[in-house]
C-alpha cells in the first residue's frame, strides 16, 4: 500500500495527530490530505451560511489559518470535524459582528410546521431541469433564516449529526432538530412545483 493510499485510508483524528506532532516528517501530508478531504464541505457550509461568497473566502482562508495556528489545542480523543465545524463557526459569527449583520444570525424563525421530507418529488427527466431543481434548491436555502440555514447545510452537506451540530453550536439537541425540521419543510414547499 501507499504513503497516497494510507492517507486514504486514516482517519481525520490519526492525521490530525499526524499534523500536530512536532518535527513529524509527514506533517505537511498529513494537511494536505484533511485539506483535500474537507475543503469542498466546509466552503460550502461557510458560503451558505454568510451567503456572501466574498466574505465567505475570507472566513474559508481565516479557518485554514486558525486549524494550523491551533493544531496543538486539538483533542485527539474528539471528533475532527465538530472541532473544525466549531472554529468555522466561531469566525462565522465574528464576519457578521463586523459586517454589522448580527442580527441576521441571531435572529430566529418562529414557525411551528412540522416538517417531513417528500419522497414524491419526481426525478429530473433531463439535464436543463435537473439543473432547475438545484438552483431553486439552491435559492430556498438562501432564503431560510440563518440558523435553520446552518442547521440545514451541516446535517445535509457536511453529515453532520443532529448531537454534532448541537455540540458545534452551542444549542440543546432538541432546538436543532426543530431548525432542521423547519428548514427541510421550508425547501420542501419551495420544490413543491418539480413534484
Amino acid at each position: 500500500m501507499t504513503d497516497h493510499a494510507n492517507y486514504e485510508l486514516s482517519t481525520d483524528e490519526q492525521l490530525m495527530t499526524i499534523f500536530r506532532t512536532p518535527g513529524n516528517a509527514q506533517q505537511q501530508r498529513a494537511f494536505e490530505a484533511l485539506y483535500q478531504r474537507h475543503k469542498g464541505p466546509l466552503f460550502r457550509f461557510i458560503k451558505k451560511s454568510i451567503n456572501n461568497e466574498q466574505d465567505a473566502k475570507e472566513v474559508f482562508q481565516e479557518l485554514w489559518f486558525k486549524i494550523i495556528n491551533n493544531k496543538h489545542q486539538y483533542d485527539h480523543n474528539k471528533k475532527f470535524t465538530t472541532w473544525v465545524y466549531t472554529i468555522a463557526r466561531r469566525l462565522m459569527i465574528d464576519q457578521f459582528r463586523k459586517t454589522g449583520r448580527m442580527a441576521e444570525l441571531t435572529r430566529l424563525d418562529s414557525s411551528t410546521e412540522t416538517a417531513v421530507i417528500d419522497p414524491n418529488i419526481k426525478q429530473p427527466e433531463n439535464e436543463f431541469e435537473a439543473k432547475q431543481i438545484a438552483k431553486e434548491l439552491n435559492h430556498s436555502i438562501s432564503l431560510l433564516p440563518p440558523n435553520q440555514r446552518q442547521t440545514f447545510v451541516l446535517k445535509q452537506e457536511s453529515g453532520l449529526s443532529i448531537k454534532e451540530i448541537a455540540q458545534i453550536t452551542s444549542q440543546p439537541h432538541e432546538q436543532i432538530k426543530s431548525q432542521y425540521r423547519y428548514a427541510v419543510q421550508k425547501i420542501k414547499m419551495a420544490l413543491e412545483r418539480f413534484k
